[in-house]
C-alpha cells in the first residue's frame, strides 16, 4: 500500500476560495409584470417580448394622458421600450421619480440624453437608454402627454 504525504502550501487554500467566489452567475430574467403597473385608470399598459436585459411595453389611454409607474430596475437591464398606440402628437414626457426628483424626458420636439421618440405607422415608439435609462433606473412614474382636444 502506498501513502500519499500532502504538503499544503500557505495561501493555496485562500486562492481557492476567493476564486470561487468571483465565479459570476447569468442575471435573473426580468419579468416585465412585476416592474410596471398603469398609474392612472384609463391607461392600459401591456408587454411583449424583448431581448435579453431589455423591458418592451404598450401603453394606451382614451384621455391622452398615460401615465405608468415603475419599480426599480435590475443594473442589468440596458433599455426600456414603450409603444405608443394611437398617440397622435406627443407634447410631454414626464418622469417623476420616487424620491421626488422629476425630469422632462420629452419636450414635444427633442429628447434628453438616450430618450428617442419614433413616429410610428399609428402612434410612436419612445426608448429609454443610457444617461436617460440612469436617471429613471430608481423608480418613478413616468407620464405622456399628447395633444389630444375633442
Amino acid at each position: 500500500m502506498r501513502t500519499i504525504k500532502s504538503t499544503l502550501v500557505p495561501g493555496a487554500l485562500t486562492a481557492v476560495v476567493f476564486l470561487a467566489g468571483c465565479i459570476s452567475q447569468a442575471p435573473e430574467p426580468i419579468n416585465p409584470r412585476n416592474l410596471a403597473q398603469s398609474a392612472v385608470a384609463d391607461t392600459h399598459l401591456g408587454w411583449k417580448p424583448a431581448p435579453a436585459n431589455q423591458l418592451n411595453y404598450s401603453m394606451a389611454t382614451s384621455s391622452g394622458i398615460a401615465s405608468m409607474q415603475l419599480r426599480a430596475l435590475p443594473g442589468h437591464l440596458q433599455a426600456v421600450t414603450i409603444e405608443l398606440p394611437g398617440m397622435r402628437n406627443i407634447e410631454g414626457i414626464q418622469w417623476r421619480g420616487a424620491e421626488g426628483d422629476n425630469a422632462m424626458l420629452f419636450d414635444g420636439a427633442e429628447g434628453m440624453d438616450g430618450v428617442t421618440v419614433e413616429r410610428q405607422y399609428r402612434g410612436y415608439r419612445l426608448s429609454v437608454r443610457g444617461p436617460a435609462l440612469e436617471s429613471i433606473r430608481s423608480g418613478g412614474y413616468l407620464t405622456v402627454i399628447d395633444y389630444f382636444r375633442n
